[in-house]
């Protein structure tokens, strides 16, 4: 399975993403060592380059590392026809042990990348020596965290056995099955609809609160991860059964079908920007507080609101929109 064409790609391009990370945790080390921003020598200069050019690399590198999550996950469905008893993606990473284990540290690493971009961004212009090392310090365990999610993701796919007999998604997303998947698809639909409802007026209320008196946003980066993990609890409770018009189907997976126009990128992209831009927005408030030449512009993190409830905005539309359009409903149990 391993020589398959698409695994090949993925597999290749994590690991030049992660031999990539490494070396720029390595020349981080090197940039770290000495900075001193009052000195204007020519080892300092030396180090401040460094440090454009590390910054530049790992932006690129790390924005693929981002849409690596959606290529693992795609070539997930893409093989699925090749085990009996796949119909989709969650077919395919229950087809072995390493499955599932790899997207939750792909998932992991995902936000972890998605952070350091994002206060990246905000603090480009500052070279105080706490932000410095903040900065490059935070690489050696990123790029930790590559290194194994590439070991977990050659051992899955090292793995796969079309011989093998999986399961599919309606024996592991099911109200009489056993596991984190069939907990959720026994979540009451109602409940979870009004929960996910009452949290995002929470979640939009804090952020207009952020915009219009111009507050710390650390209450609402508190809240985007918890209603974060809530919304992916809806998907699988009633968001999925309102797509798929049944309501005992509840696989996350197959909103990435072309039997449903592919509407779970959309969907997933939208909430994993609104988590990583509310978190984000937090860890930028933070980090002013090691920023004494106020390098980091406040309206940083009004922009940062600003894209966490535009996804979240968006993520609820879609999700919303069979409930609108149709006359299916999830029922009350």
């Amino acid at each position: 399975m391993i020589l398959n064409p698409a695994v090949v790609a993925l597999v290749g391009s994590s690991a030049l993403i992660c031999g990539l990370a490494v070396l720029a945790a390595g020349a981080g080390l090197t940039v770290v060592a000495g900075w001193d921003p009052g000195d204007s020598g020519p080892r300092q200069l030396a180090r401040e380059r460094r440090s454009f050019l590390v910054e530049a690399a790992l932006t690129m590198v790390l924005g693929c590392q981002l849409a690596s999550l959606f290529l693992f996950v795609a070539t997930a469905e893409h093989l699925h026809g090749l085990f009996t008893g796949a119909m989709c993606a969650a077919g395919t990473l229950n087809a072995s042990s390493f499955g599932y284990p790899t997207l939750l540290l792909k998932l992991q690493m995902f936000a972890l990348c998605g952070l350091w971009v994002v206060a990246n961004r905000a603090t480009s212009s500052a070279a105080s020596t706490g932000l410095i090392r903040f900065k490059y310090l935070s690489l050696l365990p990123l790029a930790g965290g590559l290194v194994a999610e590439n070991i977990l993701q050659y051992r899955y796919f090292a793995s796969l056995e079309p011989e093998v007999i999986t399961s599919c998604c309606a024996s592991i997303f099911s109200e009489r099955a056993s596991g984190l998947g069939a907990e959720l698809a026994a979540l009451p639909a109602a409940a979870c609809r009004t929960a996910f409802l009452a949290g995002l007026g929470t979640v939009l209320g804090a952020g207009a609160l952020v915009l219009r008196s111009r507050r710390s946003p650390v209450a609402y980066a508190a809240l985007a991860l918890p209603f974060g993990v809530l919304s992916m609890a809806a998907v699988v409770s009633w968001v999925g059964p309102a797509f798929y018009q049944l309501p005992n189907h509840h696989c996350p997976f197959c909103l990435l079908a072309p039997d449903h126009h592919y509407v779970g990128y959309p969907l997933y992209a939208a909430l994993a920007v609104a988590v990583v831009a509310g978190s984000g927005s937090g860890i930028v408030h933070r980090l002013r507080s090691i920023d004494p030449l106020g390098c980091i512009r406040p309206a940083e993190e009004r922009r940062l609101c600003v894209a966490s409830m535009i996804g979240f905005a968006v993520f609820a539309l879609i999700a919303l929109w069979p409930l609108a359009v149709t006359i299916y409903r999830t029922g009350g149990k």
